[in-house]
């Protein structure tokens, strides 16, 4: 059995940030799969401006794009902060004040908990981050056991007191660039909420020639 530091029992919010160009049904599976977990509410954290990341469609649409694929879970909100990217130091704070009361949980892919493990001096603040929140984390790539073990190293030789859970979300084998891809080959959309589909439609996002702001 995969060992757990599970999160607090006082109400928690779950914070999933990322860029969502487009936001897709793994998003929206994850998300779901984290209220399953026991968390309240689950707020998408629109990036401005991602790290490591060039082209990206303008923030109104996909701000728009999200709001449209959680119309239908109350469960679900969307925030964007003046910050332009994420960072610990700097925005785990404002997510504690506008999220008084609430335990804060981040939803992170394996992919990036695994990275962050292995490269855990390029992650400038650690410390507040395992301090102030919890980890939910989708558990895909990475098995559950082998991140346990890195997680559970970096808080014995590093003092770092991750809380963490797992989830499998249903829907894992979609991501955004390949929908991009799909759409800019003259396809249809897959793995996107029909009114996602619509909106991507109605303003020419991500075909042969879109002016990108």
């Amino acid at each position: 059995a995969v060992k757990e530091c599970r999160l607090k029992a006082k109400p928690s919010v779950g914070v999933f940030a990322g860029t969502f160009d487009p936001i897709h049904d793994g998003h929206l599976a994850f998300a779901h799969a984290a209220l399953d977990a026991g968390l309240e509410k689950v707020m998408f954290l629109v990036e401005p401006r991602p790290r490591r990341k060039q082209g990206v469609r303008a923030l109104e649409h996909r701000v728009a794009m999200v709001q449209l694929a959680i119309a239908h879970e109350p469960r679900f909100g969307v925030i964007v902060l003046e910050q332009a990217r994420f960072t610990p130091h700097e925005t785990l704070p404002v997510l504690l004040r506008r999220f008084a009361g609430y335990e804060i949980a981040l939803l992170f892919g394996d992919d990036v908990i695994s990275y962050m493990v292995d490269h855990i001096a390029a992650w400038p603040h650690i410390e507040e981050l395992a301090s102030s929140a919890s980890l939910v984390i989708a558990a895909r790539n990475e098995t559950q056991q082998k991140l346990t073990e890195k997680l559970e190293i970096l808080k014995k030789h590093h003092n770092l007191p991750f809380r963490y859970q797992f989830v499998e979300p249903k829907q894992t084998i979609v991501s955004s660039s390949a929908i991009r891809l799909r759409i800019k080959r003259g396809q249809k959309p897959q793995h996107v909420p029909g009114e996602v589909a619509a909106y991507i439609e109605d303003h020419g996002l991500y075909a042969v020639g879109e002016i990108i702001s």
